[in-house]
């Protein structure tokens, strides 16, 4: 068995020790008020929640049995190498991305979400990392190769909905800066020989009054990738939600006119040329094949076909999160019937 922890083993480790310090302590002053005849029902249901808890550690260790395959001949050509490729995706999740100026009226986040999904179709034996950002950045979906479920994840993406009055003017283009880097050498570390390819996704920050600053990755850490721009150069106001039937759009809190949002494709450049890859403005109904790079495959030599030996990993993280939920969900059951047990004691006392 070996395990791929979604966050560094170490603050893992560290939460679930201090996790389990709480959990005796609590234990001690329950234990300490209950009255005879009690101890065993109170010792299982604290059992329960504390075993919920170690499975939740469990699952976030990633464990998994990797399924050495027999070695095969393949002949490594361009994206379609892919057996070896971390790739991720830096996506603005600011309030930018939610104006309707791509293609017909729709969103720059459903051009984002439909680039994404053609994305991953293109390197199908691929690891896929997701970095959102805005003011701030955070990881959305670890490093796996699980497609099918990031598929589900991305159809669902959408702009950060609890947003200051401000946000325009605080979106940070290089807010992912040290979420990537931290991603990328973890990933190099993790597997050996690993390519990376990074695609980042936005509107350049328009408006931002942050200043800028630089991504500044190891040089070759990027084998690949593109920086794609949504939006037009003209723009549009930011759609804010709906109030009496009308959609209501985002103004400037010192004066109160509508904020107009637009491209800032100088910008994207700047982050392209930091990262290494080229830039590519996005039109609705693009093929994204066009935006994909020939990667060269460490172990390619000339079109030679090379023997790779491929490992399948079969996860067991969902066990261990299913056992959690269900341990979880009895706690509140039996929680929710001692309440109405002592809400009767109560009105019986009465």
């Amino acid at each position: 068995m070996t395990f791929v922890p979604v966050i560094p083993l170490l603050p893992l480790i560290i939460g679930a020790v201090v996790l389990l310090v709480i959990r005796m302590v609590a234990l001690y002053r329950i234990l300490v008020r209950t009255g005879p005849g009690r101890y065993r029902r109170v010792v299982a249901r604290w059992s329960g929640l504390t075993l919920a808890i170690l499975f939740i550690v469990m699952a976030a260790l990633r464990p998994g049995f990797d399924n050495d395959q027999a070695s095969q001949s393949i002949q490594l050509n361009g994206a379609k190498s892919d057996q070896n490729v971390n790739v991720f995706f830096v996506v603005d999740r600011s309030v930018n991305s939610r104006v309707e100026d791509y293609g017909d009226g729709k969103s720059r986040m459903s051009g984002i979400r439909a680039d994404i999904g053609a994305l991953i179709d293109e390197y199908s034996h691929a690891r896929f990392g997701l970095i959102s950002f805005a003011s701030k950045a955070g990881t959305d979906w670890p490093l796996s190769d699980d497609a099918w479920s990031l598929h589900s994840m991305v159809k669902g993406l959408s702009p950060y909905t609890l947003v200051t009055p401000d946000a325009m003017y605080q979106a940070d283009a290089f807010a992912a800066r040290d979420v990537l880097r931290s991603k990328v050498e973890e990933a190099t570390r993790l597997f050996p020989g690993s390519t990376n390819v990074v695609f980042y996704l936005g509107e350049g920050a328009p408006g931002s009054r942050v200043p800028n600053t630089s991504f500044d990755l190891p040089a070759g850490a990027v084998a690949g990738g593109a920086v794609l721009g949504y939006g037009s150069v003209a723009g549009g106001p930011i759609p804010l939600g709906w109030s009496n039937g009308n959609k209501v759009y985002a103004g400037d809190p010192g004066g109160g006119a509508a904020l107009n949002s637009s491209i800032d494709e100088g910008r994207l450049k700047e982050v392209a040329s930091q990262l290494g890859v080229p830039y590519f403005h996005r039109e609705s109904a693009q093929p994204v094949s066009g935006v994909v790079p020939v990667i060269e495959a460490k172990d390619q030599h000339n079109d030679v076909a090379t023997t790779l030996k491929l490992i399948d990993r079969w996860e067991l993280y969902w066990i261990f999160a299913l056992l959690a939920v269900l341990l979880v969900l009895a706690e509140i059951v039996a929680t929710i019937r001692e309440y109405r047990r002592n809400r009767m004691s109560r009105r019986d006392a009465w």
